[in-house]
């Protein structure tokens, strides 16, 4: 499967480069508002963005897996159905230096949690329901393809993402 997008005759983005650079510019984003606020909670140190993994399968491990090589991004947080993906990904995660909080439920996890943005990577009907959640809440939010299952879905997306200001 290919993955490269070309966005330009002379320029081709692939998919993990395209995560880096919306990792990085979320990043920036997060932090640039914070200021002393950030001295006073629980917050990751500066410069590190604190982010949750919703869909710990086969393409949230992906997900995870290039994070991981994300200088500055620091997992906290993962959420997941099934037990065993909960455990493999929270596993993992410990081993490179992420100890994270497992959650079932999604709104548990955004309730409890403090985090700058999430990944989400569950099944596409999922996905609306799951991001406008996240923006809510004040996240931002990487989304893989396809964005919804219904035009009306895919609009409240954008709606909420012009509402809340969040990406």
């Amino acid at each position: 499967m290919d993955t490269k997008q070309t966005t330009h005759p002379d320029t081709t983005v692939s998919r993990r480069g395209f995560l880096t650079g919306a990792a990085a510019a979320s990043a920036l984003a997060a932090f640039a508002g914070r200021g002393a606020q950030a001295q006073e909670t629980a917050q990751p140190p500066a410069g590190e963005l604190a982010i949750a993994l919703i869909g710990a399968g086969a393409q949230g491990q992906v997900l995870m897996d290039a994070c991981l090589r994300i200088p500055g991004v620091r997992f906290k947080a993962v959420c997941d159905i099934w037990a065993y993906n909960q455990r493999r990904s929270s596993g993992m995660l410990k081993k490179f230096g992420h100890p994270v909080n497992v959650y079932e439920d999604y709104r548990e996890m955004l309730d409890k949690e403090t985090l700058d943005a999430a990944i989400v990577a569950t099944p596409d009907w999922m996905h609306a329901e799951h991001a406008i959640a996240c923006m809510e809440k004040g996240l931002h939010v990487y989304c893989e393809k396809e964005m919804s299952n219904s035009l009306s879905e895919a609009r409240r997306m954008v709606e909420t993402t012009k509402r809340t200001g969040k990406l």
